[in-house]
């Protein structure tokens, strides 16, 4: 495999002179570039992540194999297609968060036009598909309360994540 192969798929890619480069680890979430690059005359390619990342798991996220690195790989890997992007747990989070929001919405609008019909002069099929709706008003309330709890987990283990990185300790100690 080729150098330009592998940083194709990088993010945030800097040269750090001949054969070096720095970016983005595709294993974990990566800010700032974690991700050193070198390639060697024989044509191997040498990845070390300064987060400790093994070299299996970021060739994993890349979609290639360990093998891959090295010149003799003849294997053409622009055919390959590219890994899905994995969404760090922020994104999820927000995601989970505003998929709640929707269904708490969409729940409670329903529930309160409810409140306002007059269903005596409706048929037994109107008033089942009434309550039908009504029904599944109260079961996406429920499933707001499930994703926004997970949102809620998320942004923990996010912030947790963080926070550990970073390094942070208790300075009243």
């Amino acid at each position: 495999m080729l150098a330009d192969a592998l940083l194709s798929r990088l993010e945030q890619v800097h040269s750090r002179g001949a054969g070096k480069w720095a970016a983005r680890c595709p294993a974990h979430a990566d800010k700032s570039p974690s991700l050193s690059i070198r390639e060697v005359e024989d044509g191997q390619i040498l990845v070390h992540c300064f987060s400790g990342c093994p070299p299996k798991e970021i060739c994993g996220a890349l979609g290639l194999s360990l093998r891959d690195l090295f010149g003799d790989s003849r294997q053409d890997h622009s055919a390959r297609p590219l890994p899905p992007q994995r969404a760090d747990l922020a994104t999820l989070a927000f995601r989970f968060y505003l998929h709640s929001l929707d269904l708490q919405l969409r729940g409670e609008s329903v529930l309160q036009a409810a409140q306002y019909l007059d269903t005596s002069e409706w048929s037994d099929q109107e008033r089942g598909i009434a309550m039908q709706a009504v029904s599944n008003a109260y079961h996406d309330l429920d499933r707001a309360e499930l994703f926004s709890e997970v949102a809620f987990q998320l942004r923990l283990r996010h912030l947790t994540k963080e926070y550990a990185r970073y390094g942070c300790r208790d300075r009243a100690a």
